[in-house]
């Protein structure tokens, strides 16, 4: 079991993942496995383990509704840190991202409204973030555990979207309160936010949010996640190969097949 920790204090965090969007057009993740060919699934697993804890960073966070920018900041990190030299984005050229998908202005601050989690994948794939690009992305079903694990230990993490309650903003272990999805353990009722996935073990998940890592029970992801994404990048392969086995010609190829109706 994950150790009880004291209570924080996230209540002065910001959010600002909007409510999932749909697109017919998004690729997904089990429409490409090739569940015989696929290496087993360990037990448990956790690619951010070769980060410190306090090395993540807020990535501004704490005053800007971008945790869907800062999760993308901390996959390049994660998967950098497997395969090579961990590399860590610059504040700046995650307000840069945040900027180019929703207007913020930095002089003024207006337009700090937060973004649709597909809206970053897709900026994200025609658009570096300081030289770091992806060339795909899957949509994973949320509902599928199974899924979940696949996204993380195949792609080195998992892309993923909550309707936070606000009963979890003074948990280091996210747990559904005991009263469950009603009052301050409510669905959403704290807002949208988007955090990466590094590894899972049969009690839940480990995630990165607000620049630190916090253990999600299985029953909490259920009850509160609404999306998640597998991501494709260059920065997760290393002697053509990801760290997990797949081979890149075959990844590339089999995407390209797919990708013939632009997502």
């Amino acid at each position: 079991m994950e150790k009880k920790q004291k209570p924080v204090d996230h209540s002065k965090m910001k959010l600002g993942k909007h409510p999932p969007k749909k697109d017919d057009r998004t690729f997904r993740l089990d429409a490409y496995l090739h569940h015989d060919e696929l290496p087993p699934l360990p037990e448990e697993w956790n690619w951010g383990h070769k980060i410190a804890p306090d090395k993540w960073g807020v990535m501004l966070n704490r005053k800007l509704e971008n945790c869907t920018c800062a999760a993308a900041g901390h996959l390049i990190m994660t998967w950098t840190s497997n395969t090579g030299k961990l590399f860590k984005p610059s504040d700046k050229a995650i307000v840069q991202t945040y900027s180019a998908i929703t207007g913020y202005d930095p002089k003024t601050g207006e337009n700090n409204t937060g973004a649709y989690a597909l809206d970053v994948l897709k900026h994200w794939r025609k658009n570096d973030i300081e030289g770091h690009k992806i060339f795909a992305f899957a949509a994973v079903d949320h509902k599928k555990r199974l899924e979940i694990k696949q996204s993380i230990f195949l792609f080195g993490g998992c892309f993923a979207g909550l309707g936070l309650p606000k009963s979890s903003l003074n948990q280091n272990v996210w747990v559904v309160p005991k009263e469950g999805l009603k009052g301050d353990g409510a669905f959403n009722s704290s807002g949208g936010h988007a955090v990466l996935i590094t590894g899972y073990n049969k009690e839940g998940v480990r995630v990165i949010t607000w620049g630190k890592e916090l253990f999600m029970t299985w029953e909490f992801w259920d009850a509160y996640g609404d999306e998640s994404y597998a991501i494709f990048s260059d920065d997760f392969i290393k002697n053509n190969e990801n760290p997990a086995g797949i081979h890149v010609n075959s990844l590339k190829k089999d995407i390209a097949e797919l990708k013939k109706d632009d997502v």
